[in-house]
């Protein structure tokens, strides 16, 4: 399963961590892996493009951290957007995707 955390202030994300693997169908046919994996690199390339100073990026195997290092609109919109894109997965495919808020 893939667990998506999610640390809030109020409304503005502090952190995004995304983890695991769907296990929805054999390695190089998940489409729910392939889905989230699409989603979080054009978050993570977007986020490198233009709001760079203001979030930490990590990437590994099965593992993506995007944390807000300061305030900055273009930088929480883009971590917003792809909290809504993960949420419209997690709707359709809830038996392989859980995103947990909470609130700091």
């Amino acid at each position: 399963m893939v667990l998506v955390n999610v640390r809030k202030d109020k409304e503005e994300i502090l952190e995004l961590v995304v983890t695991g693997h769907a296990g929805q169908a054999p390695k190089g046919e998940d489409l729910v892996c392939a889905g989230v994996s699409s989603i979080l690199v054009g978050a993570l390339n977007a986020i490198d493009q233009l709001a760079n100073a203001a979030c930490e990026l990590s990437m590994q195997e099965g593992y993506v951290k995007i944390r807000q290092k300061k305030a900055d609109e273009r930088g929480q919109l883009l971590m917003k957007a792809t909290l809504i894109a993960l949420q419209t997965m997690e709707e359709s495919y809830s038996s392989y995707i859980h995103i947990k808020v909470q609130e700091v």
